[in-house]
Order: C-alpha cells, then structure tokens, then sequence
C-alpha cells in the first residue's frame, strides 16, 4: 500500500482524522519501514514489516512476524508496561501496526555507546530486564504456544547468522551448523531475538526496549549472546575505550543473572561464550554485518574467532581477558 493511500485508510479507520499530515520516515534497521506520523492532534510511529529486509544480500521474510512482534510488547507490558511501547492500532491484513511516540529524553543507547556516553547504570538496567522476561516467561505453556516461532526465528536469525557464516568460513562450517541445529531444539524461555542497544532507548527514568518481530519461545542464551556481542564489536571500534565497554558488558553479564536466577544453569556460560564467538563473526561475514567496522576491524574478528572458537572458553572472565589482551598485542 502506497503511503498516501495508507494515510486515507488511516482516516477510514479512524486513527486519523485527516490525510494532512507530516510524516518523518524514521531509521529502524534493515527489516521495516518506519513512520512517524504527526495530523496536529495526534502523534505515532506506524511500523510496518517488509518482505525484502534492506541488506546486500538477497534476505526475504514473512510479513507476518508484524504480528509477533505485537504479542511480545503486549506480553511484556503485562508485567513491564513502562518497558515496552504502548500500541495504538494494529492491522494484520496490511501488516502494520501504530504505537507510541517514544519522546520525554529517551535516547538510543547505540547512538549514545558511539558517542561515548558509558552509562553503566543502563548496561544494568538491561540485564536486569532480559534476565526478568526470561525468568517470567521460563516454563509457561501458553507463552511457549503463543510463541511457537521457529519458522520465523530460522529465517531471521539461525539461516542469516549462523548457516551463512558457515558458509563463508568452510573449516569453521561445523561449529555453525551444530548451533543451529541445537538452537532449533531449545523451548526454555520467550527470547526477544534482537535485544541490542540499537533498540533499547533510555533515559534517566526510563528504559524502553523496541523491535522484536524475531521473537521466539527458545534458548534464553542466544539474547544474552547477542546483547554481549554488540558491546564487543564497539569496544573494538572504539579501541581507546575498550576497558570500559567491556566492562558495560560485565555489568549486563552480572544483571542478567541475577534475574534470571535458575535459568542460568551449569552450562550457560560456557554455551553462551560458544555462541558469542559465533555471533562476532557473523556480524562481520553474515547477511547483517554492522557497518561500522573497517577492513583491518574486520580481520581481528576473524583471526580471534578462529583462535577462540575450538578452544574451551568456559566463562564470560575468562573470555573479557583474552580479548582484552588479544587487542592489546594486534592494536
């Protein structure tokens, strides 16, 4: 649907009362379109999910994850309203739905991390609330139907991260493949899919946590992992304050657990070091690389990855050192 025929279905709706309207498209990653919508009265974000995600690569996904999307954020805001935006309007024929305008000095914590700004009091509050979702929904049959998922979470993440990187890497292939395979097996608790500082806005009084169409009932170490990573792939991109986004990444690390208590059992640790280590060189060779990276950025990834993926790296310390020391030696 062209967007000015989306705007008079709006008002056929009575979501808006006019087609004159300002509309601001608005940066959200690589899988949606992303509208702020203002008519004078009322002001929204209208997202809506696209079949072919914005990447190099050709990437196609069903439009229907708009929809799991919604039930993450009214499944959360059960227990953490104030965590999630609140929807205004849905619509599963058009697979788009209206929410919130998140203003009142929230700020995206990925652009504040690249501007430098090390709030270790956000790094807890974002452990502190993955590790809680987790704990929650650990063990609930309904959520575990309602998100009943893997199709969706094999086309979004397992085939685009894991299967692809293998791909690329042939002598690591293994190590991918089997991930995936035990990543497919998992039903232990509601997994956003996408937890990461690009969709995490924050402020003093507030956290908000956006973006979760690839959610999936699974393996709570995969949103662990994944959050992790991005704190390792910016404390290399900016190099001189390595320490201290490492450390970021300990505070999420000590948080998490402390909320999501018994779900952090004998052998998370050690998986969630596998899976990270796979997840760093998915970002650099998958079908979602991050685009802050330069070439020689790039190849410490690789190098470190396969220096580090069949050793038996069992603890997030142990793991933090060597890739402190690691740079220390290539920087």
């Amino acid at each position: 649907m062209e967007i000015a025929k989306l705007i008079a279905y709006l008002v056929e709706q009575d979501v808006l009362t006019t087609t004159k309207v300002d509309i601001v498209p608005l940066s959200g990653g690589v899988s949606c379109e992303i509208l702020l919508i203002d008519d004078g009265k009322k002001r929204f974000v209208l997202k809506r999910a696209l079949e072919k995600l914005k990447v190099e690569d050709d990437w196609f996904a069903d439009v229907k994850r708009n929809e799991i999307e919604q039930r993450y954020l009214k499944y959360v805001a059960t227990f953490f309203f104030d965590s999630v935006p609140a929807i205004i309007y849905s619509d599963s024929k058009h697979h788009f739905f209206c929410m919130e305008m998140l203003e009142n000095g929230l700020k995206n914590w990925k652009e504040q991390l690249l501007n430098k700004n090390y709030d270790v009091a956000f790094a807890k509050k974002a452990g502190e609330l993955l590790g809680a979702i987790h704990f929650k929904s650990a063990g609930d049959r309904g959520v575990a139907k309602d998100f009943d998922t893997l199709a969706n979470f094999h086309e979004l993440r397992i085939d685009p991260y894991l299967l692809k990187t293998g791909e690329r890497h042939p002598e690591l292939a293994s190590y991918f493949q089997k991930e995936a395979v035990r990543l497919s097996e998992q039903k232990i608790c509601l997994v956003h899919g996408d937890f990461s500082p690009k969709n995490i806005l924050v402020s003093p009084n507030r956290l908000v946590v956006l973006d979760c169409e690839v959610a999936w009932y699974g393996d709570p170490v995969f949103d662990v992992a994944f959050l992790l990573n991005h704190f390792v792939l910016k404390s290399l991109y900016l190099s001189e304050d390595i320490e201290m986004l490492m450390q970021l990444a300990k505070e999420v690390w000590i948080s998490y657990k402390k909320e999501a208590k018994i779900l952090v059992n004998e052998g998370f640790e050690k998986q969630l070091i596998h899976l990270l280590l796979m997840l760093m060189l998915a970002r650099v060779d998958g079908k979602s690389p991050v685009e802050y990276l330069n070439a020689s950025q790039k190849k410490i990834i690789r190098d470190f990855v396969y220096q580090e993926l069949p050793s038996a790296n069992n603890s997030f310390e142990c793991f933090k050192n060597k890739w402190l020391k690691y740079n220390t030696i290539v920087l």
